[in-house]
């Protein structure tokens, strides 16, 4: 996986990244281990997906992460998905080598690190996820590989929800009107990310079921959500450390290097108080 170029040409894959941070994380994380690289947006709809392995290739791009909403698209995209892509279904850091496309999936690791990091101890939780898009996959995939007692998840679509059975069978699933009681809820769907900071996925009576509330959407850092579960008296973990600890396990496959995840520390506090 060594990098050819003397300049490592990255990015962020999605359909609308106005507010992302990402090029601002992995700017720092190139700096700070003093690699001379670029990381850039790439915003695009349905049909122009459908060739970026492509448009990598002809703009010598390393690396891409994926976000909202390409992440199992791109799953079945790529030439090779490694063995924890291919678990969860879903791809959100893409490495193109010698021509060949490999497709990988941090996102696991992001939020099992973000939870780790902010005390909870994983296993034996009884855990709630709201949405049943690529995130949640990688979520029920990191919490199992924890050892979670339950793990629940609540969606709209019967569709969604026969999918995930039959991808993990190990799952209970629900509506959003016979959320159970549980340890631990996290949001895994769009839902109060910014602009639309007014809107929850879950109202008061379902967070009083819980001790734990944790959002994987960061911009606003405290959403809607996260508000009512603070002011219900549950512990709130916020997205922002997830989309660091996932951004350095990407970087550790582009570098094809372990990296300390302690570098991210820093990059988490600056971008806390873009916050405040």
């Amino acid at each position: 996986m060594t990098v050819q170029t003397n300049t490592l040409h990255l990015g962020v894959l999605g359909k609308n990244l106005g507010h992302s941070l990402s090029p601002e994380i992995h700017t720092d994380l190139l700096n700070q281990l003093q690699i001379q690289g670029t990381y850039e947006k790439y915003e695009m709809n349905e049909l122009e997906v459908t060739q970026v392995l492509d448009f990598m290739k002809e703009r010598q791009i390393t690396g891409m992460n994926v976000t909202i909403p390409y992440k199992e698209e791109l799953y079945k995209m790529v030439d090779v998905p490694d063995s924890h892509a291919k678990e969860i279904g879903a791809v959100n850091t893409i490495l193109i080598q010698n021509g060949i496309s490999y497709g990988y999936n941090t996102d696991y690791i992001g939020a099992t690190t973000m939870l780790k990091k902010s005390g909870i101890d994983l296993q034996h939780q009884r855990i709630v996820i709201l949405g049943a898009g690529g995130a949640c996959k990688a979520l029920v995939y990191g919490l199992h590989l924890e050892g979670a007692a339950s793990i629940t998840v609540a969606a709209r679509s019967e569709k969604a929800k026969t999918h995930l059975k039959e991808c993990f069978p190990y799952i209970r699933t629900c509506s959003f009107q016979d959320i159970p009681e549980g340890d631990l809820i996290i949001n895994t769907t769009p839902v109060g990310m910014f602009p639309n900071i007014d809107a929850s996925p879950a109202d008061a009576e379902i967070l009083k079921k819980f001790r734990i509330a944790a959002d994987i959407v960061y911009n606003p850092l405290l959403t809607k959500f996260l508000q009512i579960a603070k002011e219900e008296g549950l512990q709130v973990v916020t997205g922002l450390n997830m989309l660091v600890n996932q951004a350095i396990a990407s970087e550790e496959i582009w570098l094809n290097k372990k990296i300390n995840y302690e570098i991210g520390y820093e990059i988490h506090e600056k971008l806390k108080k873009m916050f405040n």
